[in-house]
């Protein structure tokens, strides 16, 4: 059995898919007896706290991500430019603050390109290790993307290796020193088992503003001029739950609340971010993608995934419910676990 370590856990805040696939590895390092810690906004701290009432949290600023309500997310990004600088050099001091106070053997950053120690060691966790932005843009974003990860002692990729990967071109950068591949990360288990259903159509929305709520617009009045009963998880901790005629609105659940929701579902409608995509691959319901508009990730996921698999993917301003019969499900590989190997590697 490996010594305790003091783990402090620390996603970004760039939806709630960052928070939600840290919790499986969170339960991973409890059972194996560590100390762990979380950090982040107040919606990481809401999300920890349900399934982990008893870790402390350390309340830190995010990156505070906007996106553009048009097609042009690579445009605002670089707009956005600086405030990140700011935020990466700002969060390498908070988390040498972090280590010396809490005395922490090791960091765990989801995508928080400045957050590690002189005095710990640092993993980054990504699958998003080559950047699909602008062609123009794209090698510059694969040599700054390499050094700020090559700072960090290991990069861990949630997904499978390159041969059966969920991510795709995401996932392969041959310029990262020292990087491994641990498996998807999900909250959930095992597949749903198909219920009686009650709703024909589920939406789970995801991501920055305004976007978020564009997306959310669209579904409403598209759930509107069906009779059949429609439901919407907003990815909203902070909404109200409401319901009006056909439609149910959940602006947030837990994990076990949400499950009996899918599994009361016939059909899901999600963004095709990388956590809703290892979500679906456990899952294993028929479900549509649409990607946030001019986000390249999302739209190069949804194109890949509808090659490799019977998912198909939809335009935002194309997403339209009549006639719609274009639900399918994700191919997924049949793997073993690889995350204990990792673990091992760093005694864990």
């Amino acid at each position: 059995m490996s010594s305790n370590k003091r783990i402090l856990v620390a996603p970004l805040d760039w939806g709630l898919g960052h928070i939600s696939r840290c919790i499986p590895l969170i339960e991973k390092l409890l059972e194996n007896n560590h100390t762990v810690i979380t950090c982040g906004n107040n919606e990481s701290k809401q999300l920890f706290k349900e399934h982990f009432p008893k870790l402390q949290h350390i309340l830190i600023s995010g990156y505070n991500a906007k996106y553009s309500k048009r097609n042009n997310q690579g445009l605002s990004m670089i707009v956005q430019t600086p405030k990140f600088i700011y935020k990466i050099l700002n969060e390498k001091k908070i988390a040498q603050e972090l280590a010396n106070k809490l005395n922490l053997d090791i960091i765990i950053s989801d995508n928080r390109f400045g957050f590690r120690s002189t005095k710990t060691t640092n993993i980054f966790l990504s699958h998003q290790i080559h950047i699909q932005g602008p062609w123009l843009l794209k090698p510059i974003l694969y040599k700054i993307n390499s050094r700020y990860i090559n700072q960090f002692d290991n990069c861990w990729i949630p997904d499978f290796n390159e041969t059966d990967s969920l991510s795709g071109e995401l996932s392969k950068n041959p310029g990262l020193k020292n990087y491994s591949f641990i498996g998807p990360l999900s909250r959930f288990k095992k597949p749903t088992e198909t219920k009686t259903q009650k709703y024909k159509y589920l939406a789970i929305l995801s991501g920055p503003e305004p976007q978020r709520t564009i997306f959310e617009k669209i579904i409403l009045k598209e759930f509107s001029k069906l009779t059949n009963p429609c439901a919407i998880i907003g990815g909203n901790p902070g909404g109200k739950e409401f319901a009006k005629e056909n439609i149910n609105y959940y602006p947030h659940l837990k994990t076990g609340d949400f499950i009996e929701i899918v599994s009361h579902s016939k059909f899901i409608i999600c963004r095709s971010g990388y956590s809703n995509i290892m979500d679906l691959s456990v899952l294993n319901k028929r479900a549509i993608l649409v990607p946030t508009p001019g986000q390249t990730e999302q739209e190069y996921l949804a194109k890949y995934h509808s090659k490799k698999s019977s998912i198909n993917w939809v335009k935002q301003k194309e997403f339209n419910l009549k006639g719609l019969n274009e639900f399918g499900k994700l191919t997924v590989p049949k793997m073993k676990p690889l995350l204990k190997k990792e673990f091992d590697k760093i005694g864990l």
